[in-house]
């Protein structure tokens, strides 16, 4: 059960830094250094996206 809500939470965290990209987090130095390798805001965004879908997707397929 305590999985099920990790999972849930991370996947919610990660869905809602990848799409509203809040400035508090988005300007720390381990998204900057993120940037830099993926070349630019895209590859991260799409990146922090699937991690919350799959997340979410191991909460409710798995647990």
């Amino acid at each position: 059960m305590f999985w099920r809500i990790f999972f849930i939470v991370y996947g919610v965290l990660c869905l809602y830094i990848g799409l509203l990209k809040p400035p508090f987090i988005w300007n720390s130095k381990k998204f900057e250094i993120m940037r830099k390798m993926f070349k630019g805001d895209l590859g991260v965004q799409i990146l922090v996206l699937v991690f919350g879908v799959a997340s979410l997707l191991v909460a409710f397929l798995v647990f």
